[in-house]
């Protein structure tokens, strides 16, 4: 590729990548809102690490993804790079830095601590489970809700009642010893600024999304501790000279943006998302406004910058 291609690069996890067969996300929205301003092109690519043998067995792969590139390329053109895997924490982002390299890209942007900081039952660290909670039930995210279930009655049927099962022993077991995360905030924030001093290393402009809410209900001690997660990753953002933009503080209140889950962005969420995101990328100066034609959404008075 040519130097004068613009790469943007996206890290995550699951809420970045997005769920479902289709991955519905903030980034492929925003691929579909930068093309429906017509004002430059715009392709994306969606790539993750697979378990060699898994695809085929006679030939090896460790990487696939979605490719989604217009017939025309042109210098001025943007590629969007969704680097995010659901399943995976930030340590995972590593392994995409010779990529990120090669690609030099002008925007990287990263939305993590989600996954991490999730409170889990107790049980998940020291491996202390009650004997009655079923081993298949025992990974990190096992008994976590669903984010939605099967149009097909007896299917919806089955996954309703096993879900709500589920969800009984998973605050059970939060009742019963405090709950941690899956990476403590001291760790997570290693990693962070550690990723932030590489990315920051290549010249790329770097954006640190933080955490959208959490439901209390569904996620007991997770809202505040998403809290000083938040503050953490604003604190790091701006010792590495990486920039933090608060993005959950201008969401639409009137609406329904998430899934039954409460933690993963539904087709409405990933469309408010990507408005925010691009309303601030479009208030960030040139050479961004160009894409910012056609936005069809309010910037004025919203603190981006």
């Amino acid at each position: 590729m040519s130097r004068q291609v613009r790469n943007w690069v996206f890290l995550g996890d699951s809420l970045t990548e997005g769920v479902g067969s289709k991955r519905i996300s903030h980034v492929a929205e925003l691929v579909k809102q930068l093309r429906s301003s017509g004002s430059t092109n715009v392709h994306e690519f969606r790539l993750r690490h697979v378990e060699m043998g898994k695809l085929n067995r006679d030939v090896e792969f460790n990487v696939a993804g979605f490719m989604n590139v217009g017939a025309q390329q042109n210098s001025s053109d943007v590629w969007l790079w969704n680097l995010a895997c659901e399943g995976q924490t930030i340590e995972s982002d590593f392994g995409w830095l010779p990529l990120i390299t090669t690609l030099r890209p002008e925007l990287v942007v990263i939305f993590r601590g989600s996954l991490e900081s999730i409170i889990r039952p107790a049980m998940l660290r020291d491996g202390a489970w009650p004997w009655w909670v079923p081993r298949s039930w025992r990974g990190y995210a096992a008994m976590d809700p669903r984010c939605y279930f099967s149009t097909t009655w007896w299917r919806k049927a089955k996954q309703s009642s096993v879900d709500a099962l589920k969800q009984k022993t998973r605050l059970r077991l939060l009742k019963q010893r405090p709950g941690k995360p899956l990476m403590d905030l001291e760790h997570l924030s290693g990693h962070q600024a550690e990723l932030l001093r590489q990315l920051r290393g290549l010249g790329a402009r770097v954006l640190v999304l933080g955490l959208l809410p959490v439901d209390q209900g569904r996620f007991p001690s997770s809202p505040e501790h998403f809290k000083s997660v938040n503050m953490q990753l604003q604190q790091i953002a701006t010792a590495e000279g990486a920039e933090f933009f608060d993005w959950a503080s201008l969401l639409p209140t009137n609406g329904d943006l998430f899934y039954r889950d409460s933690f993963h962005p539904n087709a409405a969420g990933a469309v408010a998302l990507a408005n925010t995101l691009r309303g601030y990328l479009c208030r960030g100066g040139p050479p961004w406004p160009p894409l910012c034609a056609n936005q069809g959404v309010a910037t004025e008075g919203h603190p981006y910058k």
